[in-house]
């Protein structure tokens, strides 16, 4: 019986952490005042020009959503190719660093 404890203790708090990890990821309303934060007025600027150029409804930037983190990238629906820039975790935000392009 201490096995069939053990196991439903660490199922509860497996479920409890996938709960707030959902809860606590982030939209696209918090990546943009992430970027503004760190940025400030260059980044907001960034921003416009991105909405502006990417021509979709959706706005500069997008998110794919994996329910319990995030991946949040620029362009892929007008002018901008697709850029990836982060990803959000547990209301955090890990920016992606870009690959040198090849030739």
């Amino acid at each position: 019986m201490g096995v069939m404890k053990a196991s439903r203790m660490l199922s509860l708090v497996l479920a409890v952490v996938v709960a707030g990890l959902v809860m606590t990821n982030p939209n696209e309303a918090d990546f943009r005042e992430h970027v503004r934060v760190k940025e400030g007025l260059a980044g907001t600027i960034g921003m416009v020009a991105a909405d502006l150029l990417s021509g979709g409804k959706g706005g500069g930037i997008q998110r794919d959503n994996y329910f319990v983190a995030s991946r949040f990238y620029i362009g892929g629906n007008g002018i901008l190719p697709r850029q990836d820039v982060a990803w959000g975790v547990a209301g955090k935000f890990f920016e992606i660093e870009s690959a040198p392009e090849r030739r």
